[in-house]
């Protein structure tokens, strides 16, 4: 903790969170703030209904299963989690009806387990927003909101009934997080007057560190030799993995014969299975499938590059991961991070969905060689420990 941060009268303050999980940056950012609060609260939602892939090869479930929504590993002793389950079916009609249902169960929660607290914060608009909107008005605290991504720059943009309900939450704030410039401009197309603070994402210093590579390759099975691409992602439509395979294939072309390692699971698995088949990459694309957040550092070290073929992102936290391990980005300029890659010596960026320019992209990137400690050296900045210093300066204007 920083000695310029003032802690007086934190320590006897209780924080309620409210999120759509209890894993990656939102575990991380909480378990930053715990030292300059006397208790935080956290309510993680769950979706029982995911739990059937335990059983059936559902494979669009299997992100949404309790033990990947919470990950209690080292929570800190004034840190509770809450499993808030939600039961709906994954359709465009029950979502709009999902924050009323959101709200019914974190106030249950509340009155069983006597939940008392001094703020809220929130993160994504919705529906976590939504329900500390909610309790504000029952409970007459200050409430902070953390927009990631596509609660501000897709969900308000869809129709009227979301822009009314996005910008409604956003103005019931005390102050807003968000995590890149282009969501604050989003957030500003909506007319909303809340205050907003940028404050980008972060790695945590205890699990992402730079290793040596050869020994990260040796750990993990991986070829000594040849050059390595990782990617981290859900395998979901707008993660772009289809891109990148295709990609692959035209690097192979010119004479490039990388390894790409693909780690997430999701519905679009056996999509991409196919996919990797008929372009007879067996050899050269591998579904590593999902994998604990403390088991990821490995694979950043073992790399060569990180790259993120995403159609749309917010600020994401792996990028961040990526850097702190080391390892050059290679990405699509989307959401905030053009904001971050700012020198060509911490990575390169592509159009989103443009294989061709992908390609190109990538095969400068595989030849040349990356200064780690120039990487590594920039990372700095974005480490919890300094972010949470910003947060806390966040909470303390509206106490």
């Amino acid at each position: 903790m920083s000695k310029e941060i003032k802690t007086d009268g934190f320590k006897e303050k209780t924080l309620l969170i409210v999120s759509q999980n209890y894993a990656t940056f939102v575990k991380d950012q909480v378990e930053c703030l715990a030292p300059f609060f006397r208790h935080i609260h956290v309510l993680a939602v769950t979706r029982p209904i995911a739990e059937i892939s335990n059983f059936l090869p559902i494979q669009s479930l299997k992100p949404f299963r309790k033990k990947c929504k919470i990950n209690l590993e080292g929570l800190p002793e004034n840190v509770t989690v809450f499993s808030t389950p939600l039961n709906y079916f994954p359709l465009k009609i029950w979502y709009k009806n999902v924050g009323d249902l959101h709200l019914q169960v974190a106030r249950r929660l509340i009155a069983k387990h006597d939940i008392h607290f001094d703020i809220i914060h929130c993160h994504f608009a919705y529906s976590s927003g939504y329900v500390g909107e909610k309790l504000k008005e029952k409970f007459s605290v200050p409430l902070i909101i953390t927009a990631h991504g596509f609660d501000v720059y897709d969900l308000p943009f869809r129709d009227a009934f979301w822009k009314k309900r996005i910008r409604q939450t956003l103005e019931s704030a005390d102050r807003i997080i968000t995590v890149s410039k282009k969501n604050k401009a989003c957030i500003r197309r909506l007319k909303v007057k809340t205050p907003v603070d940028l404050i980008p994402n972060g790695f945590q210093e205890e699990l992402f560190y730079p290793m040596d590579k050869m020994e990260a390759r040796i750990e993990l099975g991986l070829s000594e030799h040849k050059k390595i691409i990782v990617t981290v992602g859900n395998l979901i439509t707008i993660k772009g993995h289809n891109y990148l395979i295709d990609a692959l294939v035209s690097l192979l072309s010119q004479g490039e014969k990388p390894l790409c390692y693909i780690i997430g699971s999701g519905g679009l698995k056996t999509k991409l299975k196919q996919q990797i088949k008929k372009l007879g990459l067996q050899e050269t694309v591998f579904l590593v499938g999902a994998l604990r957040h403390d088991e990821i550092v490995t694979w950043l070290n073992a790399a060569d590059l990180f790259v993120l073929p995403s159609l749309n992102e917010g600020n994401p936290t792996v990028l961040f991961e990526a850097l702190a391990c080391g390892c050059p980005f290679v990405g699509a300029d989307v959401g905030g991070v053009s904001e971050i890659i700012v020198d060509d010596k911490l990575g390169y960026l592509f159009q989103p969905g443009n294989v061709k320019d992908m390609t190109e992209v990538l095969g400068g990137a595989l030849a040349r060689v990356w200064e780690s400690e120039v990487i590594l050296e920039k990372a700095q900045n974005y480490s919890w420990g300094r972010l949470a210093e910003e947060i806390i300066k966040c909470h303390r204007k509206i106490l």
